[in-house]
C-alpha cells in the first residue's frame, strides 16, 4: 500500500455517493438557453450570490465585485498566464502548472513586491493553510488560488492586500476532476472573461453543478466526512495529516520522489480511502 502512495503523482478527492446521486439529476437539456435571453446570466448571478454567502465564513469576497464561471481553477490560470506579461514569482513547491505554461516564473523564498505573486492557499505543496500572519506581510500583486477550499475544515483565511484575482474550484474538494467547475473573482473586469460574459459565452452547466453542491452541502462537509479516515491512514502509515483531508505528508526518504518542498513529500490518500 505504501507503494501506491509513493507512485501516485496526482492529488484528487474521492467522490461520495451523495454527490454522485445529486449530480446524476442534472440534465444538460436544462441548460438549453437561448443566447441573449439573459436566462443564463440570471442563473449565474444567483449562483455567485449563493457562493459568496456559502463561503463567507472562510473568505471575504466583498472587495471582488466581478465573478466569472470557469472550467476549474485551471482555466483561470491559463487565461492569467497567457494574458499577463508582467514578471511573476511563486514559492517553492507551489502548483507547477502556471510555470509549465510559460516557464518564466521565479521560484523564490524572498518575495519581490514589484513582481506578481502566484500563491495557493491551502498550499498545493502540502495541503496546509498558510498562516494569516504571513498573508498580512505579502505586498506584491497576487493571483490567489484557493482550489483546495471545500476539502478542509471551515477556517477563515486572509487575503493579501494587493490580491487581484481569487480562484475557486469544485474539482479538488468534491471529486469532480472531469467536470471542470470553478469561479474566478476579480477586483477589476477580467480582460478576456468579461467580454465573454457580456455575450453569455460560458458553459451553462458549470453554475448548475456548483449550485447543486452549495445547496446541499456545507463548505466543510467533505472534510468532516473523511477526517477520521485520514487520521486512520496516517496512523497506519506514520504520516502527518494535512489540513486538506485527502493529503498527508512525510519526511520519510521512501517517498523521496514525492517531495515538493524541503524534505516534505506530498501524498494523496484517496486511493486508500474508504467511504
Amino acid at each position: 500500500m505504501k507503494a501506491i502512495l509513493k507512485n501516485n503523482p496526482y492529488v484528487q478527492s474521492p467522490i461520495i455517493p451523495e454527490v454522485r446521486s445529486l449530480l446524476s439529476n442534472i440534465s444538460v437539456s436544462d441548460t438549453y438557453f437561448r443566447r441573449g435571453s439573459k436566462q443564463a446570466t440570471s442563473n449565474l448571478k444567483r449562483v455567485i450570490e449563493k457562493h459568496r454567502l456559502w463561503i463567507s465564513d472562510v473568505i471575504d469576497l466583498s472587495e471582488f465585485p466581478y465573478c466569472y464561471a470557469t472550467a476549474g481553477a485551471t482555466e483561470a490560470i491559463n487565461l492569467w498566464r497567457t494574458s499577463d506579461k508582467r514578471p511573476w514569482q511563486m514559492l517553492e513547491g507551489d502548483y507547477q502548472w502556471p510555470n509549465a505554461l510559460t516557464q518564466d516564473g521565479i521560484i523564490t523564498s524572498v518575495l519581490d513586491r514589484n513582481k506578481v505573486l502566484y500563491i495557493s492557499n491551502p498550499q498545493c505543496a502540502n495541503g496546509n493553510f498558510i498562516d494569516n500572519e504571513f498573508i498580512e506581510t505579502i505586498d506584491s500583486p497576487v493571483i490567489y488560488d484557493c482550489a483546495y477550499l471545500g476539502a478542509t475544515r471551515s477556517k477563515n483565511i486572509g487575503i493579501p492586500k494587493r490580491t487581484e484575482q481569487i480562484m475557486f474550484s469544485f474539482s479538488k474538494g468534491w471529486g469532480l476532476v472531469g467536470q471542470r467547475c470553478g469561479l474566478l473573482y476579480c477586483k477589476q473586469p477580467h480582460p478576456c472573461l468579461d467580454k465573454l460574459q457580456r455575450v453569455e459565452c460560458w458553459n451553462y452547466g458549470i453554475p448548475a453543478i456548483i449550485e447543486t453542491i452549495i445547496d446541499n452541502f456545507n463548505i466543510d462537509t467533505m472534510y468532516n466526512h473523511f477526517a477520521g479516515e485520514q487520521a486512520r491512514l496516517c496512523d497506519i502509515y506514520n504520516l502527518k495529516a494535512s489540513d486538506t483531508f485527502f493529503i498527508a505528508t512525510s519526511e520519510d526518504k521512501y517517498y523521496l520522489n514525492r517531495r515538493r518542498k524541503n524534505n516534505e513529500a506530498r501524498l494523496c490518500l484517496t486511493p486508500l480511502m474508504q467511504n
